[in-house]
């Protein structure tokens, strides 16, 4: 009984399928378009970045955007399509198909789509993806498909508020202190950064702080001490300055009464001389010696006048 060469068997079935690949690929070319994934030939067609004019959007506004594509081949490519889309149609087209059609590229040639698009008004601030999904041709009508996706920065403007303001005394003299307490409150959909408060005002001295970033929907808290410097009936002012992704500053203000008095001098009182109180004393009591003097000599002269009778 012979044995079986495994080992040739299995060269023979892959000869047999590399010559079964090849006359389905001819035939391919010669009666038909054949679907080639770019997961099993290597990309001929690729997109090499897109420009968005500006760096970057803000919600709701359209753009103009430039994506780069670039034939790798040695051939010319034509029939190519590209369809943009974005995840719940966050990025749209401003108007038209959503596909685009090239009739070829040259040879390790390059060419630029331009495209105007729109943002959705209520999107949070930060970065975006549109999805470029595009199909070509070779020179043997074999269709590829690939897919590419680029970034699109989205901001919004700053909303912010201040609140719960408080000062611990709304009257102090000079020299006083008083403390101010209030909250700073991040109401938009971006983040807020190098975020001061700065507080001015005639009758104190002016101070500020810095609070950093401030995330969506979050907010910081200030608690400052106020030194006071002259008297008057005046405003304290509130600045509280920040800048959105994009660099941008901004501000807002807010304002309270405060009111700074002189001290108040407690009068005293004033001491009299000793002597002198002695005096009114040897007065008072030298009148009271006097009236019972004159008591008694008018008691004894009616006695006498009485015995005479």
């Amino acid at each position: 009984m012979s044995k079986v060469n495994f080992g040739n068997t299995k060269k023979f079935m892959v000869l047999l399928m590399t010559a079964v690949l090849l006359v389905v690929g001819v035939l391919g070319g010669f009666g038909g378009n054949t679907t080639v994934y770019a997961a099993f030939r290597t990309p001929k067609l690729i997109v090499t970045g897109a420009d968005i004019e500006g760096g970057s959007v803000k919600a709701g506004d359209g753009f103009t955007m430039t994506v780069h594509l670039k034939n790798e081949s040695k051939n010319k490519l034509g029939n190519i399509s590209l369809k943009l889309s974005s995840e719940d149609n966050q990025i749209i087209m401003a108007s038209g198909s959503d596909t685009i059609y090239i009739d070829n590229i040259e040879k390790e040639g390059e060419y630029d789509v331009t495209v105007e698009l729109k943002t959705r008004g209520n999107l949070e601030q930060k970065n975006y993806s549109v999805n470029i999904d595009y199909k070509y041709e070779d020179n043997n009508w074999n269709t590829y498909e690939e897919s590419a996706t680029v970034n699109v920065p989205v901001y919004q403007d700053c909303r912010t508020s201040i609140s719960e303001k408080r000062l611990t005394k709304n009257s102090v003299v000079t020299g006083g202190k008083t403390s101010l307490s209030f909250k700073i409150n991040n109401t938009g959909k971006g983040s807020i950064y190098n975020v001061t408060a700065e507080i001015t005002g005639d009758t104190i001295t002016d101070i500020s702080t810095y609070s950093g970033m401030i995330a969506v929907g979050e907010s910081a808290t200030v608690d400052l001490s106020l030194n006071t410097e002259k008297t008057g009936n005046d405003k304290i002012h509130v600045k509280v300055s920040f800048e959105d992704a994009e660099g941008k500053q901004s501000s807002i203000t807010d304002e309270l009464d405060f009111e700074v008095t002189e001290p108040v001098v407690e009068a005293t009182a004033i001491e009299k001389p000793e002597s002198e109180g002695n005096s009114k004393t040897l007065l008072i009591a030298a009148a009271a010696v006097l009236l019972l003097l004159i008591i008694i000599i008018s008691i004894v002269k009616k006695i006498r006048n009485k015995k005479y009778e």
